[in-house]
């Protein structure tokens, strides 16, 4: 069963953090899962945007090729902002056609303005 959660220890991640120039103090890592085996893992960091907003800024997904893990890595790391009360999120990844294909960016805007709006329009979440 796939599992994506935040990892306690990053160790293993360092190399990845400090190759992306990030801190790797306030850096974290969500690790995907399956059978205990690692299929993938997300890197991100909290910031503040142009008008002192705070955002979840998501800086390399590690996806081998899976749309879906893709997807899957993204919105864990939405839902852990949103849970700290986070809701504006910018993409720092190269990879905006799958950005703007699972819809979490429209026209090369590296941007969600509304973390608690997109999560909420899960089509298979509807009533």
């Amino acid at each position: 069963m796939l599992e994506i959660l935040q990892t306690k220890n990053k160790e293993n991640y360092r190399n990845k953090i400090t190759e992306l120039g990030l801190d790797f103090d306030t850096t974290f890592v969500v690790d995907a899962t399956d059978e205990g085996s690692s299929v993938g893992f997300g890197i991100y960091h909290f910031g503040i945007d142009e008008d002192y907003n705070p955002t979840v800024e998501i800086d390399f997904v590690q996806d081998n090729s899976d749309i879906m893990l893709f997807d899957g890595i993204i919105r864990s790391i939405l839902f852990l902002a949103m849970m700290k009360g986070i809701d504006k999120a910018k993409f720092n990844l190269t990879q905006t056609d799958k950005l703007i294909k699972l819809g979490f960016v429209q026209n090369n805007y590296n941007c969600l303005d509304s973390i608690t709006k997109f999560l909420s329009k899960c089509k298979s979440c509807k009533n």
